[in-house]
């Protein structure tokens, strides 16, 4: 209905909002027809469509919801194998040096070229990020074998990103059973998010929403929507909302 295509990508670039509301359209499709009906979606004129929206031309959030929009096809095996097999991982290669923008939204384009370049769209030649990166100093970092199974995780175990439709949770490598204990947070995106403190008895359920703050085991800070969660009950607080770069302790 929308014939999309390389060309249409191109059109009306100074107006975002337009290719920002499709290619996250297309995201959540792909995601909730994964399968024979997501096959069927990703036409060349769709994959055309994402592909040119990752180009230099287009603004960072349709970017970062095309690249999304790629991944979510990709969770259909033969839909992988279709844009492995396009110009993407070129793409993505430039993109990832944006992972340590100071623009926040750049950052979140890098962040997840990044990713996908380490997991799904492999560029062959290139190193795994993991392979290289310093973890000199680094004591605790988030614990890739403690973690629900959408949550991304970035190489250094220092940053996590969630663009699942799930309520998605992991703790850190560093236990603590004394004393008195903080840790700061920088939040990259406003949304809604859940910062803490669990035991291993905290459970996380994904896709039924529970994580942390959710049990007994657990209480969270809530800055989006100003809350603080214990036993799945949430009160009030009065500081501000959080917003992108915004640093919690």
């Amino acid at each position: 209905m929308l014939s999309l295509s390389a060309a249409v990508a191109q059109q009306d670039a100074l107006n975002p909002a337009k290719h920002r509301n499709t290619t996250a359209v297309l995201g959540c499709l792909a995601e909730k027809l994964a399968g024979p009906a997501s096959i069927g979606l990703l036409s060349p004129g769709t994959l055309g469509y994402l592909l040119e929206s990752l180009s230099s031309d287009s603004h960072p959030t349709v970017m970062l919801f095309a690249l999304i929009a790629l991944e979510k096809f990709s969770q259909t095996s033969e839909n992988k194998l279709t844009v492995s097999e396009s110009s993407i991982s070129d793409r993505l290669a430039v993109l990832e040096s944006w992972a340590d923008h100071p623009d926040h939204l750049k950052r979140q384009v890098g962040f997840c070229s990044q990713w996908s370049l380490d997991n799904l769209f492999l560029k062959e030649g290139r190193q795994f990020t993991y392979e290289k990166v310093s973890l000199t100093n680094i004591n605790a970092m988030l614990n890739s074998n403690d973690v629900s199974e959408y949550l991304k995780i970035s190489p250094t175990g220092l940053e996590a990103r969630c663009d699942a439709s799930s309520f998605e949770s992991v703790r850190c490598t560093f236990c603590v059973d004394s004393g008195v204990w903080y840790y700061e947070v920088t939040v990259i995106t406003s949304g809604v998010m859940q910062i803490g403190w669990a035991t291993k008895d905290s459970k996380f359920l994904n896709h039924e929403g529970y994580g942390i703050g959710d049990d007994e085991y657990s209480c969270a800070y809530d800055g989006c929507r100003q809350l603080i969660w214990y036993n799945a009950r949430s009160k009030p607080h009065s500081h501000p909302c959080w917003k992108e770069g915004m640093h919690q302790v």
